[in-house]
């Protein structure tokens, strides 16, 4: 219903189309209210679909790079301790940076986004026997499985298709370690797009892993350790994961 003032408008000014009354323009307001509701949270999975294809290149070409420098080491995939940096808090001074020829490629879009956000680093467990270091801010996202230091021959993995090379490590903002292993440092995936996050294996393929498929794997021998020997790095040794 129009308000009288609405309506003496119109009287005096017959040309005149009534205004709204403030009851419409409330309405109009929440439904633009609910559509909006309804189309930002699959604009921001858009986003994110969008960083995650970003990451699957970036992690793709971390995988192919090591597969390009074995063809130059006599088929040897480069070292856990030194794929990442020869000069801590340095990318370019990695073993892959030659085959690579991008600080961008090491960072996926979306930790990119939660590492701006975070104003002081979490801590991780230091790694025994100093293998990695932890003072400087991490500029990457991927990490190396430090287990296939039993063969970095990839001819020598039993189960290439089972093994990890790299994934999207969970890793604290100050851990330039560049590894992941079954014990120590850090051991888990990061499930930063729309709860998935990816692997690339010993054959080179790309699997894209939720909680429950990750929780499945990671307590297998094989995904960890590309041959029967399961000591780690420094003598090591690891039992209790299965078949």
């Amino acid at each position: 219903m129009r308000s009288q003032l609405s309506e003496r408008t119109a009287s005096l000014w017959p040309g005149l189309k009534p205004a709204f009354t403030l009851i419409e323009l409330l309405v109009i307001i929440a439904i633009i209210a609910i559509l909006a509701g309804l189309l930002l949270p699959a604009l921001s999975r858009g986003k994110e679909s969008a960083r995650g294809v970003a990451c699957v290149n970036n992690i793709l070409q971390i995988g192919i790079a090591s597969s390009v420098y074995s063809l130059d080491a006599r088929g040897e995939l480069p070292s856990f301790r030194d794929w990442l940096y020869t000069r801590p808090g340095d990318l370019t001074s990695g073993r892959l940076y030659p085959y690579l020829k991008s600080k961008p490629v090491y960072l996926c879009p979306t930790d990119k986004l939660q590492l701006a956000s975070k104003q002081r680093p979490t801590t991780t467990p230091s790694p025994p026997g100093g293998f990695a270091r932890l003072n400087h801010f991490r500029d990457y996202s991927y990490a190396m499985n430090c287990e296939i230091c039993h063969a970095t021959d990839v001819a020598a993995f039993l189960e290439p298709s089972k093994t990890l090379l790299f994934m999207e490590g969970n890793l604290a903002t100050n851990d330039y370690t560049g590894m992941v292993g079954p014990a120590f440092v850090s051991q888990g995936l990061a499930f930063r797009h729309n709860n998935r996050g990816h692997l690339v294996m010993g054959d080179l393929h790309l699997e894209t892993m939720n909680t429950k498929q990750y929780d499945q794997v990671q307590k297998t021998k094989r995904f960890w350790f590309p041959t029967d020997n399961t000591t780690g790095p420094g003598g090591m040794g690891f039992s209790g994961f299965s078949n």
